[in-house]
């Protein structure tokens, strides 16, 4: 019976004991100095009310020093209180570092994690200093010391100083290769970035003994061997030995060349119905007979893919099996084309718009979070966010997130200067020196909006323009547009000068994915002004008018991307109608066309078409500033406004017009200069006057040129330069056989 008492006791005891001690009814911090109160509760995952236990414990104070926040901390519990004691570590007043004369303080400061003001922590020291020995061993500096030490100050602060005891360099000396018959030791050597050192190399470091780079280099000769016929290529050993009593490195590289092999049999076999076999196998680059290349494999499975992602198949797994035919030296291919898991975009993150807000990127993407993956509509979003020409970079990169399918999306871009306050100055060969001043903004505030205040001031010409305008109304793919605008064009192609004064308006909006209508109304005064010198045709022409115009444009945009096209091709209708008010009255109507297609890796070829027709009708003519001209950037060779009839010393365009250009596309690999390079031949005319002109020869008469045209968005401005040399022209023609301009915003 006492037994049964004292059971009962302690077992109401126990009970009360996990009922109230082992809940945590209180929490204190200690030790507390910058850091508040709430973020070593939210750190430590402990609440009020919460179940505590060793474990538990435990598990809070690796959290909390897994924060970095903390030099020392200890957690107790005692009656339902939790009492949490922390020492922080120190705040970093500056680092600095000692004994580096081989490497400036700004590269070794780039190349660490810390900074100053930031929290000073044991652990990411440790990690500083292999970042900075991997910098110095990438310099061929192997024994450089680097020794950190910590000065205290007051308020809990530190001076961190990195202690560099700088080794000298290790250079190679000399590069064996042991077992190689099919190319020469000098042949491999080539290959290699690892160089030997002599003395045309004194200032170079391409001598230096770099582990990494070795292994590089390893990698570089087996491509050589298996892009060459030699699928089995391989390093037996690799030996990198310090020559006694010198700083130096000798390499011995041992390689087994195996057999040549030629490529076999080629098949494809996949499990969608939909992917046409025998049309893949006709793209394919590896051929039956042909020597064994690793890289066309490579391209081989490229092809596929892009084929696959055509059909909608994004989510496709191709693998290539050889079997090695031992007898006659073949090796026979397969692709397997399989259905791979399906993935899908999680997170789609923007990082370095510091400008623009992640709406108008956004608005780019053809690609949203929760959408299946496609490489075909990331590409294509990359190329639309780069040809809205907000950014000097654009990278997009794939993330795998916790879940097996899904990924994340990490967009980065890098701001540029899209004009804000701008003093311009440029030069022409055609129309000299000129002056811009006022404000030009491709993307107003970051939203994407396009504000002009602008006067452009030349020799030969004058123009005022403020306008404005919002490319997605109310959140809409829906364009708005105000314009003010004066311009007097006073050219020493004709005795002359034309001067607008006026306002329009536009309107834009796509009708399906790839095609867009443009509206606009027009409302201005043109006036011809004959100068004392001018022929009695030209001062005919003299008069003002009202122009009150309205019109349209019809795009249909089917590239394969809008930010250097490779296939594809895009049309424009334009046609204004001048005559709902004002008194002059004439239809314009112009159309250009453009076709591109990729001739080789790096060969784009393209086809641009442009032509149009102006005529008067109400038994009015139309203004003589409406009329076509050729010359300059339009029809390459030739100056600008001086082709096509001419009356006296004044050349006066024509009613009618059409320019063809075949033009290559070069695709340099220099992308970070933005230099594009075009070969073309210019074919074009311009001609047809009105009654106004009487008997001038207005007849239709071909020009053509032919030449090379650079493109350059420089860090001084955008350079434009055109060589070029007519093939066809007129005796009142005037050539132009190298053509430059220049402009600088600032």
């Amino acid at each position: 019976m006492h037994k049964i008492f004292l059971i009962l006791i302690i077992a109401t005891f126990s009970s009360s004991i996990f009922a109230n001690d082992f809940y945590i009814n209180n929490i204190e911090i200690n030790g507390l100095e910058r850091i508040e109160r709430e973020t070593v509760i939210s750190y430590s995952k402990l609440e009020l009310d919460d179940l505590y236990s060793n474990d538990i414990g435990n598990e809070a104070l690796k959290k909390l020093y897994k924060t970095d926040l903390f030099s020392d901390v200890k957690i107790e519990y005692i009656d339902g209180l939790l009492i949490i004691t922390v020492k922080e570590n120190p705040t970093i007043n500056l680092i600095k570092f000692s004994g580096n004369k081989k490497k400036k303080d700004e590269d070794l400061l780039s190349e660490i994690s810390l900074r100053d003001r930031s929290i000073y922590s044991r652990s990411k020291v440790k990690k500083d200093v292999k970042k900075l020995l991997s910098l110095y061993q990438r310099s061929g500096r192997l024994s450089t010391e680097v020794m950190p030490k910590v000065e205290t100050l007051k308020d809990n602060r530190v001076n961190l100083i990195f202690e560099i005891n700088e080794s000298d360099v290790v250079s190679v000396s000399k590069i064996t290769f042991i077992g190689n018959n099919v190319f020469s030791s000098r042949e491999l050597r080539n290959e290699m970035k690892t160089k030997t050192s002599n003395l045309l190399r004194f200032f170079s470091s391409a001598d230096n003994y770099d582990p990494d780079k070795l292994e590089y280099d390893k990698v570089l000769i087996s491509n050589l061997y298996r892009n060459s016929g030699y699928p089995n290529f391989s390093f037996k050993s690799s030996i990198a030995q310090l020559i006694p009593n010198k700083n130096q490195f000798e390499i011995i590289l041992t390689v087994d060349e195996g057999e040549m092999y030629t490529f076999g049999e080629v098949t494809i076999e996949s499990k969608f119905k939909k992917l046409n076999e025998q049309f893949l196998s006709s793209s394919l680059n590896v051929k039956k007979d042909d020597l064994y290349n690793a890289d066309l494999i490579k391209e081989d499975i490229a092809v596929i893919k892009n084929s696959a992602s055509t059909y909608g198949f994004s989510f496709v797994q191709i693998n290539s099996k050889k079997d090695f035919d031992e007898e006659n030296k073949h090796v026979n291919i397969k692709y397997l084309i399989d259905e791979g898991p399906k993935v899908y975009i999680n997170k789609i993150i923007i990082n370095g718009n510091t400008r623009t807000t992640d709406k108008v990127i956004r608005r780019q993407l053809s690609i949203s979070e929760g959408d299946s993956y496609s490489k075909y509509l990331i590409n294509l979003s990359k190329n639309k966010i780069k040809a809205l020409q907000y950014f000097s970079k654009v990278n997009i990169t794939e993330e795998k997130d916790e879940a097996f399918d899904k990924i994340n999306l990490i967009i980065d871009v890098e701001e540029k200067n899209t004009g804000e306050a701008s003093i311009g100055a440029g030069y022409s060969s055609a129309t000299k020196a000129s002056l811009q001043l006022g404000i030009t903004e491709e993307n107003f505030l970051g939203k994407g909006q396009q504000l002009k205040f602008e006067s452009n001031l030349g020799d030969e010409f004058s123009a005022y323009d403020i306008s404005f305008a919002e490319p997605y109304l109310y959140g809409r793919d829906l364009y708005i547009k105000g314009d003010l605008y004066s311009e007097l064009q006073d050219s020493a192609s004709v005795n002359y000068e034309t001067e607008k004064i006026g306002f329009g308006i536009a309107l834009g909006f796509p009708i399906s994915y790839d095609k867009r209508i443009n509206t606009n109304y027009s409302f201005y005064n043109d006036k011809t002004t004959a100068d004392s010198d001018a022929t009695a045709y030209e001062r005919m022409l003299a008069g003002t008018s009202t122009v009150s115009l309205i019109g349209y444009s019809f795009s249909s945009d089917n590239r394969n991307s809008p930010y250097k096209p490779s296939a594809g091709y895009k049309y424009i209708l334009t046609q204004d109608l001048a005559g709902l008010g004002g008194d002059a009255y004439f239809l314009k109507s112009v159309i250009d066309y453009t076709f591109y297609k990729r001739l080789s890796k790096s060969l784009i070829g393209s086809i641009k078409f442009n032509s149009g027709h102006l005529n008067g009708y109400n038994d009015k003519y139309a203004p003589i500033s409406s009329y076509f001209n050729l010359g300059g950037n339009r029809l390459r060779g030739f100056e600008s406004q001086r082709v096509g009839p001419k009356t006296g010393n004044s050349y006066t365009g024509g009613q009618y017009f059409y320019l063809l250009s075949t033009e290559t596309n070069i695709d340099l690999p220099i992308e970070n200069f933005d230099i594009t390079s075009t070969l073309f031949v210019d074919v074009g005319s311009v001609w047809g006057l009105d009654n106004r002109f009487g008997s001038i020869d207005d007849k239709h008469n071909l020009r053509a040129s032919f030449g090379l045209n650079f493109m350059w968005d420089s860090a001084i401005g955008p350079i434009n330069f055109i060589f070029a040399q007519p093939l066809q022209k007129q005796n009142t023609d005037e050539i132009d056989t190298f053509y430059f301009d220049i402009g600088y915003n600032f």
